[in-house]
């Protein structure tokens, strides 16, 4: 029997907290022993695009993925699917809207927690969506957060959502005027944008900063100039894989033979201490977060097996 497991249930089931022990756990597997996945795939119509990207849990026994639509009337709707790697049973099908949310925020947690500097204590956040939102729940779980400055185009939805953000992490969340102030004087700066061309720039960063950039999947966007890629001592993917599949800040560099995706370390490696982090407190960091399935798998894990704790979710004889 196969567990189908609805928005509201995960939301109920899966907290920050528990994402970020997932993909710590998923990281430290995946440094250890490598990772087996498929990158984004796409399927493009005149309405709509279907995406899907599938990965193993190194030490789960799972295998698995994630498959969305994006369509022009109905937004974007999410499905995890989760199999047993030992005989192909499916164990769940969990609506994955939250969970994917949850578990890009604890992404860049694990990787700010092992990047930025200790003290890091002012986040600077450019884009204001719902990315943005578990971005910032994320980072204050991981660090003491004094102060976090907002940048977003639309001011009335950008105040909103700062003090939404102030309400659930405790900390002020305050609007930036523009992106240079949403930048200057920050430890820790995070890109959360469906832009097509850089947000941010090498001239802004300052000594000591570290990076998130979670909003671009595509080849063809950037939210980082080359300049600002460059001034990082240290790159670090999701995987490699899907790096060259799809880090659209990587690619001018790329062309030019000026970064190599295949020698960048990956976030698993950097958290299992097979690779180095920062190694100086004045170097700028930088974590390129395109997303990846097992992430997926990880934190679905847990809302799996919550759920059959709790006996919540439908039972449903599908591939028995």
């Amino acid at each position: 029997m196969a567990r189908l497991i609805r928005e509201a249930d995960v939301d109920a089931l899966l907290t920050m907290d528990d994402a970020i022990a997932a993909v710590r756990e998923l990281s430290l597997a995946q440094g250890d022993l490598g990772l087996v996945e498929e990158p984004r795939r796409r399927l493009r119509t005149s309405r709509a695009v279907l995406s899907d990207l599938f990965a193993e849990h190194p030490t789960l026994g799972l295998i698995g993925g994630k498959v969305y639509v994006v369509s022009k009337e109905g937004g974007v709707r999410f499905l995890v699917q989760i199999f047993s790697e030992k005989d192909g049973r499916l164990l769940g099908l969990i609506e994955g809207n939250r969970l994917g949310q949850l578990r890009t925020g604890a992404a860049s947690a694990v990787a700010t927690d092992v990047l930025s500097n200790p003290g890091a204590s002012r986040l600077g956040v450019i884009g204001a969506g719902y990315q943005a939102e578990t971005q910032i729940e994320g980072i204050a779980k991981v660090r003491h957060l004094e102060e976090v400055l907002v940048y977003a185009r639309h001011r009335d939805r950008l105040e909103a959502f700062c003090r939404r953000m102030s309400d659930l992490t405790g900390v002020p969340v305050h609007p930036a005027a523009s992106v240079d102030d949403a930048v200057a004087g920050q430890d820790i700066l995070v890109t959360a944008t469906s832009a097509r061309e850089p947000v941010l720039f090498g001239h802004q960063l300052e000594p000591g900063q570290h990076i998130n950039a979670t909003g671009s999947n595509r080849l063809h966007e950037r939210e980082l100039d080359g300049p600002a890629v460059l001034r990082a001592a240290v790159v670090v993917v999701d995987s490699r894989s899907t790096a060259k599949a799809e880090a659209g800040d990587l690619t001018p560099l790329t062309a030019r033979g000026e970064i190599d995706p295949e020698e960048l370390p990956n976030l698993g490696e950097v958290v299992a201490g097979k690779r180095p982090g920062r190694r100086h407190p004045d170097e700028v960091t930088l974590f390129l977060s395109q997303g990846i399935a097992a992430w997926d798998l990880a934190v679905g894990a847990v809302v799996l097996k919550r759920a059959e704790a709790a006996g919540v979710g439908l039972e449903v004889d599908l591939l028995s």
